[in-house]
């Protein structure tokens, strides 16, 4: 049980601000939106549409353009967040999630 819980403290320790941001605040992700070609999704975040190529990753959101951080912007993270292809530590406040990740609380 220790090692489980060293685990999931690591983790999150390594969450960062864009990670954090992925996690909570309101985005809405589709695959079909009308502007996407078979390899994007579009990505809503308050008020603005950002388009994702997750298999790049890349997206067109200043931070990604500007500041190329690693890991991708927060909209890359929400994507990957959203496809399993990053997972939740288990030790993350799941009533601190947006109800647009779809994971059990």
């Amino acid at each position: 049980m220790a090692a489980t819980a060293d685990a999931d403290i690591k983790a999150i320790a390594q969450l960062d601000g864009r990670d954090v941001a992925a996690l909570t605040e309101p985005m809405d992700v589709y695959a079909d939106d009308p502007v996407t070609t078979d390899d994007q999704v579009a990505v809503y975040n308050h008020g603005e549409r950002r388009i994702v190529t997750p298999h790049v990753p890349c997206c067109d959101c200043p931070d990604m353009i500007h500041r190329r951080p690693p890991g991708g912007c927060k909209h890359v993270r929400r994507v990957e967040y959203v496809l399993g292809e990053r997972t939740i530590p288990a030790g993350v406040d799941r009533d601190a999630l947006d109800d647009g990740l779809g994971v059990g609380r």
